[in-house]
């Protein structure tokens, strides 16, 4: 069962969104990192290859995994409720990333330092495309905003467009909220 409450692509839900989400985000950061992730140009490295998908949105390049930076998609164990059955959003949004790398080679931009599983966050691109704001365009993330607002307004054109997550009858919720509930130290 969900535990908080639905979402779909109303004017309620913008300015809900708007003002609610961003409360929460902060918060959930708070709690769960203690602090909100920054970085600079000067912590940037850049790494390129071959690439395979882990999970919704986590890659690995060579030999290096890779959590994209500024998204968060749904959790391996976490369902979703599309027009009132159960359905598998985790499952979906593996796939749109897979499609979306081509399992071909990325380049990412690694932002600061890793976490404790030694993996780094990172902006990957497949094409020159940003796969992370691509996720979020198709409605399979959301736009992580303790970490950055860059995916902001390519949310809400999924939220307007009814992609994904905010389609008619879907139900979920938030990724970063389910961690907290669902998995030790909230970690992905």
């Amino acid at each position: 069962m969900i535990a908080t409450s639905t979402h779909s692509a109303s004017p309620h839900l913008f300015r809900r969104y708007v003002t609610l989400r961003k409360a929460i985000v902060l918060l959930v950061s708070l709690i769960t990192f203690g602090f909100v992730l920054n970085a600079t140009a000067d912590d940037v490295k850049i790494i390129s290859g071959a690439v395979r998908v882990l999970d919704a949105d986590v890659l690995q390049v060579g030999d290096q995994r890779v959590i994209l930076w500024g998204i968060d998609a749904p959790e391996r164990s976490q369902t979703c409720v599309l027009d009132a059955r159960t359905w598998g959003c985790y499952d979906a949004a593996k796939r749109l990333l897979e499609t979306l790398t081509g399992l071909g080679s990325v380049d990412c931009y690694l932002i600061g330092d890793p976490d404790p599983f030694n993996r780094y966050f990172g902006v990957c691109e497949f094409n020159g495309e940003d796969i992370g704001a691509e996720m979020v365009r198709q409605g399979m993330a959301l736009a992580y905003v303790m970490q950055t607002n860059d995916y902001e307004d390519v949310q809400l054109e999924a939220i307007a467009a009814g992609k994904g997550l905010w389609q008619s009858g879907a139900q979920f919720q938030e990724p970063w909220i389910w961690r907290v509930q669902h998995t030790p130290g909230g970690y992905r």
